[in-house]
């Protein structure tokens, strides 16, 4: 069991703890923390407009190889025009005061050559899924970020989700008994150009599993206790697009604690994003699972025989991200969510791409 998950079983900290991790006004530090956005593409100007406002965190920088694209959201975010840096002059960022952490939200690919970079700047690093292209990379990250004495955190909003962390108490607590299987499933129909970064190998790292399977993966180890015993896969490929990455994975996870849970991940059919747990005394659905605002989470119980829809208040994720994120570089709070997360992630994923190479199942390494 992990430390953290050891934690939340004997009631040392409480499920959903981030949600306490935001400070007081009286408490916050004298200037909120600088973070420039590494890459601005559709998901990077997204974050920005959802943490638009926070107390605690602000972007005061712009990474991007787009000068005129850099130029008009710097005017629109009030960035001055020498905060503004692109990819050739990235390393300058160690001479900037203003920027105390970056967020990388470029192509998987090159997650670690610019987390690396912006770690041996003395930034910390915020990054999006998955932290880096293999397990190896992640875990050097991981051994420079100590080093250096920077939080090096994965981008799970997920984790942030109170609809998320509710499915999670009541399976760590046992509250419905034990827990017996997990199914989780992410998808939608992937309509891009066939030259979009998605389908070049060296940029996007892996395909559908890598982009949206990472979810299903989070959602089964979270839940079933940790990395799974043994992975079981298949891949499945669209032979009208160039090069050989998956565009749908089916999986099947044995844990230790005898639970099995299946997910897949697909660009192959219409949006689905779904979870389905299954207890003792009790199944947990959360449909749509993982959206960044927007969760529902309905419950089916015994002795009575019934079915109920959770009324959770509907919150947005990123913002808690980013508060947690913030908190941690200056040591308000402990990093729930860290190198070894991503790592571990990391390492299911690659057993996955082992098994249905070798079509057997495997151990994960």
């Amino acid at each position: 069991m992990r430390r953290r998950d050891l934690l939340l079983a004997t009631g040392l900290v409480v499920p959903g703890a981030f949600a306490a991790s935001t400070t007081s006004s009286a408490e916050r530090p004298p200037r909120p923390v600088g973070i420039a956005m590494v890459g601005l593409g559709g998901y990077g100007r997204l974050v920005m407009e959802r943490t638009r406002g926070l107390p605690q965190i602000v972007v005061t920088g712009l990474v991007s190889g787009d000068e005129r694209r850099a130029a008009t959201i710097a005017h629109e975010y009030g960035i001055p025009a020498d905060a503004v840096y692109g990819y050739d002059n990235f390393d300058r960022l160690a001479q900037d005061d203003r920027i105390d952490a970056v967020h990388i939200c470029l192509p998987v690919g090159l997650h670690a050559q610019f987390a690396e970079r912006a770690l041996k700047a003395g930034k910390h690093v915020i990054c999006e899924k998955p932290l880096a292209a293999s397990s190896a990379e992640a875990r050097r990250l991981a051994r420079l970020a100590v080093e250096r004495g920077r939080v090096l955190m994965p981008a799970y909003r997920a984790w942030f989700s109170a609809h998320v962390q509710e499915v999670r108490r009541r399976v760590v607590e046992a509250t419905h008994g034990h827990l017996v299987a997990i199914d989780a499933h992410k998808g939608f129909r992937m309509e891009l150009p066939a030259g979009n970064w998605r389908f070049d190998p060296k940029l996007a790292g892996g395909g559908c599993l890598y982009d949206i399977g990472v979810y299903s993966v989070q959602l089964c180890r979270w839940l079933g206790g940790g990395v799974p015993t043994r992975v079981s896969a298949m891949t499945g490929h669209d032979p009208s697009r160039p090069h050989a990455i998956e565009d749908h994975v089916a999986f099947t996870f044995e844990f230790q604690n005898g639970a099995i849970a299946t997910g897949s991940a697909s660009w192959r059919h219409r949006l689905q994003n779904r979870l389905h747990v299954a207890t003792r005394d009790s199944w947990m659905s959360l449909d749509p699972a993982t959206p960044a605002i927007g969760e529902r989470l309905t419950i089916g119980l015994e002795r009575p025989n019934r079915t109920e829809e959770l009324g959770l208040p509907v919150t947005d994720q990123l913002p808690r991200m980013y508060q947690h994120f913030a908190d941690c570089i200056t040591a308000r709070a402990t990093p729930q969510l860290t190198a070894e997360d991503a790592i571990d992630d990391l390492r299911v994923m690659e057993a996955i791409y082992a098994s249905a190479e070798q079509r057997r199942a495997v151990s994960v390494i």
